[in-house]
Parts: structure tokens; sequence; C-alpha cells
């Protein structure tokens, strides 16, 4: 390369640092929020640095829309689209909305937290628009070892052990994850997404191929926390603190799922030289959904039932990605977007629980006609997670399921109408577990009286997490036509 050309290519990479402007944003704000951590102290220093880290939020929204060009850029290891800048508003919103969680005084006390939740944002942003498998590796890493430390962030004993085993099972996987990517580019020559079907040279033993792939599926099915990889979830969920599991339990694997979705469209070149990882899939997500909502059934601690709820709903995703068309992947997005607004009522839901020290669902009795405003926010909440209408659920799992449907009718495969057949079961099962709630709540009297309260700002932001659920039903066309 001459001198030139060197210096005009250099000069266009740097021009092209523009594209992180949100994610530069991000990591100059969390500097200033850890330097506001040595100056502010107590009740204090958790409401100035959640202000500047909401402040933060709003200068990266800013920035994301100021990026209008399409492509890839920094030498195609990025790429840049309007459903990435839509998902990214999305994630800003959910991160604002976990920033405001009321019983979460203790952490918001602590710099670090402000600093590792905007650490977890900027992993998933990067997620979304990676177009190479190391810097995906990075990312990836950026979100777990983020979210290992914010597991912890209870500070009490559970909560250590529960990072813990959070941190090994990580560990285990990334591991695989990352030598299964080292024999793709043995295999290969190159960690670009785009060019690996490409440069696979088709006269060898396709087995190291395969071993690969699979190593690399292992590492992202753990951090889907889909079956045999969900051991770590129940017990993260439940000792973790309620505003970090609730982030956590969506940001990383919506943006997990878009890159998957991205990864697996991009191998689909090279079948039948490799095993056919639809039906590994199918598998999986059948009994993901089967394990997490039978478990789900038998919990009494609200925490550990999302836990579960969320491993039932990491199979139902999978059906996007299973799906594979464009019309799959609307589907996904869609019901990924519902689905954080919808957990997010629940943990919080679940974090007033804990602000009045309830700490099981049958403490909820009769509750629901004590206070009724709360009860009757977290039924349409869980009708949403079960997929009932007049919900945002409904309409999510109904794009789901349709375009499912729709890829059976095509293709006439048969295990396509076995994942349809039991997932619309697995709904019908996850009933009885969400409704056990309302059924505490209303239909159940309460024995002990115990003072229980609700203050008008957390009804307030709970109705508007809800009202978000309603609007993704009532003007779903919207919301469709915002992200697409």
């Amino acid at each position: 390369m001459k001198q030139t050309e060197f210096i005009a290519y250099v000069t266009q990479l740097i021009g092209e640092f523009g594209y992180l402007l949100p994610e530069m944003t991000l990591i100059v704000g969390s500097l200033v929020v850890i330097l506001f951590d040595l100056i502010y102290k107590g009740q204090q220093g958790q409401i100035v640095k959640t202000a500047l880290t909401l402040m933060v939020l709003v200068l990266a929204a800013c920035a994301v829309a100021t990026i209008t060009v399409d492509g890839s850029f920094l030498n195609g290891v990025l790429a840049q689209s309007a459903l990435i800048r839509n998902l990214k508003w999305f994630f800003i919103l959910m991160t604002a909305l976990v920033l405001l969680f009321p019983n979460s005084k203790i952490q918001s006390s602590k710099g670090e937290y402000h600093y590792l939740i905007l650490m977890v944002l900027l992993g998933a942003m990067f997620l979304i628009q990676v177009q190479n498998l190391l810097l995906f590796y990075v990312s990836l890493e950026l979100v777990s070892i983020t979210s290992y430390v914010l597991i912890a962030f209870s500070f009490h004993r559970k909560g250590f052990e529960a990072g813990i085993k959070y941190l090994l099972f990580g560990a285990m996987s990334s591991g695989l994850l990352l030598y299964g990517l080292s024999l793709m580019y043995g295999l290969t020559g190159s960690l670009d997404i785009q060019q690996l079907s490409e440069l696979v040279m088709l006269d060898y033993d396709t087995t190291w191929l395969n071993m690969a792939l699979l190593l690399f599926f292992v590492g992202v099915f753990f951090k889907l926390a889909l079956i045999p990889f969900h051991i770590w979830s129940p017990d993260a969920y439940e000792a973790g603190p309620t505003a970090a599991v609730a982030y956590i339990s969506v940001l990383p694997k919506v943006a997990i799922l878009v890159f998957f979705y991205h990864f697996t469209s991009a191998i689909s070149n090279l079948e039948p030289n490799i095993i056919d990882w639809r039906y590994m899939i199918s598998a999986l997500a059948v009994g993901s959904m089967f394990v997490g909502n039978l478990s789900a059934l038998w919990q009494n601690n609200a925490k550990r039932m999302l836990a579960y709820s969320s491993i039932a709903h990491s199979g139902t995703l999978l059906i996007g990605v299973i799906v594979g068309t464009s019309f799959g992947f609307q589907a996904l997005i869609f019901y990924s977007v519902v689905y954080g607004f919808m957990n997010l009522a629940a943990f919080y839901f679940v974090d007033w629980m804990e602000e009045n020290g309830i700490e099981t669902i049958s403490g909820l009795a009769g509750l629901g006609v004590k206070i009724p405003t709360m009860g009757v926010m977290i039924t349409v909440v869980l009708i949403s997670l079960v997929g009932l209408p007049p919900t945002g659920g409904f309409t999510a799992k109904l794009l789901l399921f349709s375009s499912l449907w729709d890829t059976y009718l095509a293709t006439d495969q048969s295990y396509l109408l076995w994942l349809f057949v039991l997932g619309i079961l697995n709904s019908a099962i996850s009933l009885f577990y969400y409704l056990r709630i309302p059924y505490y709540l209303f239909l159940k009297s309460r024995n002990e009286d115990s003072p229980v309260s609700v203050t008008a700002t957390r009804v307030t932001w709970m109705a508007v997490v809800v009202a978000l659920v309603l609007v993704t039903f009532f003007a779903s066309d919207v919301l469709f036509a915002m992200l697409f």
C-alpha cells in the first residue's frame, strides 16, 4: 500500500469513528459518574449520580439521532441501520426506567452501580451492530462481566454465592465459545460474519467446522439461559438486586438474539455441509419452554418464578431465529420490545413486594382488595406475559407464531409444526403460574395485618410501564412502524 493510500485509509477510519458517538458518550459519561462518586456521598450522592446518569442517557439518545447513514463502517467490523438505531433507543429507555426503581437505594448509593449499568448498555449496543466475531466476544464479555458484578451488588451472602456461581458457569461457557471462535478462524481464515460462508473450503472434513459451531452455540445458549445451561439463572435472579436482575434479564438477551439471528442467517449458506442447527435449536426451544414453565409452577418465590419464566420466554424468542425469514425477525424484535416492558413491570412489582417485606407469592394474599391499583396493574402485566388480549403480549405471540406457521406452510417441515403446537401448549401452561398472583391478591383472605403501603410515585411509574404494555396492543401498528 502506498503512503498516500495508507493516509487516506487511516483518515477514513478516523472519520468513521463519528458513527460511535453514542458509544463514546456512554464511555465518557460513565467515567464522569465515577468521578462524581468521589465528591458526593449518601442520599445526596444517590440523587446526583442518578440524575447525571439519566443526563448521559439523554445525550446518548441524541447522539443516536445524529447518525443517519446506513451501512458498514470501520472496515466492515460494525454496521448501522434504522433498526439498530431504534433498538439503541429502546435500550436507552429500558436503562432509564431501571435507574428509577425506588427500592434500589443501597445499589444507587454506590457510583460503581451506575457505571456498571452503563457498561451493560454499552456492550448491548455493540452486540446488535457487530459484524466481526472477535468484537462480538469482547462485547459479550463486557456485558457478562458487568452482569456478574451486578448480581453480587445485593451485598449479602446469597448474592455473593449467586454471583460466584454465575461467574464460574459464565467463565466455562466463555472458554468454550472462544475455543469455537478460534476453530472457526483456523478453518475459514476470517472472523467476518458476512465472509464466513464464502471462505470455508468445502474439500475438507466438516467435522471440525461442526465442532466449532457447537462450541460457539454452547456459549450463546448459556447467555440466553437455555436448557441445560440455565442452572445459574434461578439463584442469580433470586439473590441479585431486583433492578439489576430486571435489567440483565432483557437487554443482554435481546442483543444476543439479534446477533444470533444474523449469524445463523450467514451460516445457512453452508448447508448441507454442516449439521442442521435448526433441529437442534428447535429441540432446545421446546425443552426450555417446558422446563421453564413446569418449574415455574412449583415456585412460591416471585423472583425464582420469573427466572424460570424467563427461560421459557428465551425458548419462545428462539422461534424467530429458527424461522429465519424477515417476517420472523420482525416478530422477534417486536416480541423482544414488548417482553422488555412486561418483564420490567413484573420486576417493578417484585420491587414493591420487597419494600414491604413480602418474600413469597402466598404473602400477597388479600392485598389486591387492600391496594387495588397495584393488584389490577400487575394482573394486566401477567395476562400480557401469558399472551392474552388485550395486551401487547398477545400481539407479540400472534406475530411470532404466525411467522412460524407461514414458514411451515412454505417448507412443509414437520418439526416446525411440532414447534408450533408445543409452543401454543406452553403458553397455556404458563397461564397457571402467572395467574397465581392475581388469585392470591383477590381471592385469598389475609391472615395477618402487617402494614403494607404504596407511594404515589410507585403507582405512577408502574402505571407508565403498564400503559406501554397496553399501547403495544391497541397501537401495535404504530410500534411496528416505529421499529421497521
